[in-house]
């Protein structure tokens, strides 16, 4: 499991591309002959039929919900697509309000799917749960440049996107103007201005500020000349080709189970990890009960908890973690057809229970058997190292390649010219002060004064023959200092005022390149510039290779 080095550019406006632009051609094509000769069963149905079956259902479910909301897309004969191979260009992260570094993929997305004849598809992963209903604001005061958190819901618990409706509508609709409040005039013409109402109008036909969020960026983007498909996986997960997917890795869990603890826990030495929820926790067993690697929840009850399995000659059970009843039962063993467990998965939805993909299967399932190339982002892009273990051996086959895309975008907030340079330098003269007082001292000394100073060059000319006479040295040199401090007092004071005064400044430089604002606080004309800009680098492979950067 080799460790892929990926950090964010350090410099405004750079963009990462691992690996780099110019194999982008070649990485699609590779992963193209790599699917053409995978002979993989998925429970009665080879790989190849599976991944037309489900290219073909989720490019007609994205179609069918941008249409539904009004929002326009790219004109795609499912059939056709389908049958010509035509790539499709797969990325997805959750509905936030997330910063640019992020928000780069989509426009990525859609370039190279441009450049390639194919189609560039989002998936909103609005099976995950939010991080916060809040964002992070810059705002001016005497101190410099600092945070303030503006709200725009009341946090409403660990529900996933899909199930966090909107709490408190007036706080969400006097969002914009609350953040406009703290930032003043730090950042001139913010996004927020023009993305805001896009997101109010949606308010009846989107409950979940997710999703409201996820129908406005589509829009924008749109507005902008980006038109990717676009669909939430809540919907993915409710697809036969989805329910085809999970009633193999059930059929073949204990298998799964072994290849994933036992990747788990090389990883781990690997990479010196002591804890046991990182990268992922391992898949359980509670005596016949056997964890699986999706989540399962209650509508009525929306917090995720672990799908147990129970396998048995010719079925298993299924159930819910902290539950004792059985929920379904699924004609399926190993060496049996999934047709029949498919057709009980599709009653799931009808009990208003939710199966959905853990961030592992996500990935896997997009990548295997949806995209012909799949972006992600730096977090995105080292889990993945693990998963790719676990799917080079349980399906026996290199994983595809992907690719990792993000960008460094700063919101123009002047920075002061302090550096940490100049801080390490007040500190190595603090250092000083305390240790050699007696260098700062100015002529005529006073016979106290004079006295101490003799007192330690004697001392430091001292015998160290024994350890005896070496401790005895040193106390006498820290004697010495301690006594002179009182003569350096004002200098330290000073050093000390100018140590809490270039924090501060250094604190307001960290504000001020910050990458991980949310891309409502910038600039319209810059982020849009930018966006398309760094897009299309992507494609002519004009921007920097994949290498790492430090971060500022």
């Amino acid at each position: 499991m080799t460790a892929r080095r990926l950090r964010a550019p350090a410099i405004d406006g750079g963009v990462l591309v691992d690996p780099p632009p110019a194999a982008v051609a070649g990485l699609i094509a590779g992963n193209a002959q790599q699917f053409a000769g995978w002979e993989y069963d998925f429970q009665g149905r080879r790989a190849l039929w599976l991944r037309a079956a489900v290219r073909h259902e989720v490019v007609a479910l994205a179609q069918r919900f941008l249409d539904q909301h009004g929002l326009g897309r790219p004109s795609v004969d499912v059939d056709d697509f389908t049958r010509t191979g035509r790539p499709l260009i797969v990325t997805g992260h959750q509905p936030e309000l997330f910063h640019p570094g992020v928000w780069i993929k989509n426009f990525a997305a859609a370039s190279i799917a441009g450049a390639r004849g194919g189609v560039g598809l989002n998936l909103i992963v609005d099976n995950d749960i939010p991080k916060s209903t809040s964002i992070a604001v810059p705002r001016h005061d005497e101190n410099g440049i600092q945070l303030a958190r503006v709200e725009f819901d009341r946090w409403g618990g660990d529900a996933p996107f899909e199930d966090s409706p909107v709490l408190e509508e007036e706080r969400f609709a006097t969002f914009a103007g609350r953040v406009r409040r703290v930032l003043g005039d730090t950042c001139a013409n913010p996004l927020v201005d023009d993305f805001w109402p896009r997101v109010l109008k949606r308010r009846d036909e989107a409950r979940t500020h997710g999703m409201r969020f996820s129908l406005s960026r589509r829009e924008l983007e749109a507005s902008w000349g980006v038109t990717n498909l676009e669909v939430p996986l809540s919907e993915v997960c409710q697809t036969d080709g989805f329910y085809w997917f999970v009633s193999h890795l059930l059929a073949q869990l204990p298998r799964y189970s072994q290849v994933h603890n036992d990747a788990l826990h090389e990883y781990r030495a690997t990479h010196g990890i002591k804890s046991k929820n990182h990268p992922v926790a391992a898949l359980a067993r509670e005596g016949d009960w056997l964890e699986a690697p999706f989540w399962i929840w209650r509508a009525a009850h929306p917090r995720r908890r672990a799908l147990l399995v129970r396998q048995r000659a010719r079925e298993m059970d299924l159930r819910i973690a902290g539950e004792n009843e059985v929920l379904i039962e699924l004609p399926l063993a190993p060496e049996r057809e999934a047709c029949c467990a498919v057709e009980r998965l599709r009653e799931l939805p009808e009990l208003a229970v939710r199966l959905r993909t853990r961030a592992l299967t996500t990935t896997v399932f997009s990548r295997f058997l949806l995209g012909d190339l799949f972006i992600h982002g730096i977090g995105g892009a080292k889990y993945d190292e693990f998963g790719d273990e676990i799917s080079r051996r349980f399906f026996a086959i290199e994983p595809p390649g992907f690719l990792t895309v993000s960008m460094t975008l700063w919101l123009g907030l002047a920075a002061d010219p302090a550096t940490a340079l100049d801080l390490a330098s007040i500190e190595r003269s603090l250092r000083d002060l305390r240790f050699n007082p007696d260098r700062h001292l100015s002529e005529p000394y006073s016979e106290e004064i004079r006295n101490l100073i003799r007192a330690k060059h004697y001392a430091i000319a001292g015998p160290t023959a024994t350890r005896r006479q070496r401790k005895a040295r040193r106390l006498a040199i820290r004697r010495s200092n301690n006594a002179l401090q009182p003569s350096v007092q004002d200098l330290a004071d000073n050093l000390l005022s100018l140590r809490s005064v270039t924090r501060r400044r250094l604190k307001s430089n960290r504000v001020a390149r910050n990458r991980e604002f949310s891309f409502v606080l910038h600039s319209e004309a810059r982020l849009r510039q930018s966006m398309l800009g760094a897009a299309a680098e992507v494609v002519l492979a004009r921007s920097s290779p994949g290498q790492p950067a430090e971060p500022p």
